[in-house]
């Protein structure tokens, strides 16, 4: 049994949480996510058949009374299923969960970061880290996501703009659904500016836009470099 992050709470479930992008585009991903949770020893549920979009994308676009019905009605479905705390490796979930539903919430990369002793080393060679905007900026996790690439075997080598100062990837806030052709410029611009062969993030939005504008780079989500071949 996993103990340690979370034994202050006593009780109650721990839920994984993907997030819609996650658990309907990107399900390679999320069975990756869910090998690291068992390989951490992390026992957790899953509520896909019942749980709802978390309710940032209508947040963000202005609609506060649709957003409230959303929340109020995973906030049921998680007293129902007696959660108290959440993983997720979505920064926009895990946001708005932690700050708009007053939840216990985790991104994966802080998990991965308190435990970084049960990380195997590879030769991983360069590698050029992404900031979320949600995790970074909004969240202030910069260095757990870095701390464990390095702990995995890899040399961080920075984007032009990083940390605080790191460039949106311009497939959120609603841009890449209403300006096609200026989140795309967006995201060849931060692409433009990775050193490496190889860009990695902790964001499934980041990943799956800077993949879809990506020549010459290799775009990888963050559970690409922590899975065992």
């Amino acid at each position: 049994m996993f103990k340690g992050l979370f034994e202050r709470f006593g009780g109650g479930n721990t839920l994984y949480y993907p997030g819609c992008l996650t658990k309907f585009a990107l399900k390679d991903k999320q069975a990756q996510y869910e090998g690291l949770l068992k390989k951490l020893g992390v026992e957790y549920i899953k509520l896909a058949d019942v749980e709802q979009c978390c309710g940032i994308p209508v947040l963000n676009a202005g609609y506060r009374e649709d957003f409230e019905r959303l929340k109020r009605k995973n906030l049921a479905i998680f007293k129902e299923y007696d959660v108290k705390r959440v993983i997720t490796n979505c920064p926009g979930c895990c946001h708005t969960l932690k700050n708009e539903y007053g939840l216990d919430a985790v991104h994966i990369t802080e998990l991965l970061a308190r435990n970084i002793g049960k990380v195997a080393a590879v030769k991983g060679g360069d590698i050029t880290y992404h900031d979320p905007c949600h995790l970074g900026r909004w969240g202030g996790i910069y260095d757990q996501p870095r701390d464990v690439l390095r702990k995995r075997g890899f040399e961080v080598k920075e984007l032009s703009y990083s940390r605080s100062d790191s460039m949106c990837c311009g497939g959120g806030g609603g841009l890449r659904q209403n300006d096609r052709a200026t989140s795309d410029a967006v995201a060849r611009n931060v692409l433009k500016n990775t050193k490496t062969k190889r860009l990695v993030t902790a964001c499934p939005m980041c990943y799956y836009h800077l993949k879809e504008n990506a020549q010459g780079v290799e775009v990888l989500d963050y559970s690409d470099v922590l899975k065992d071949d």
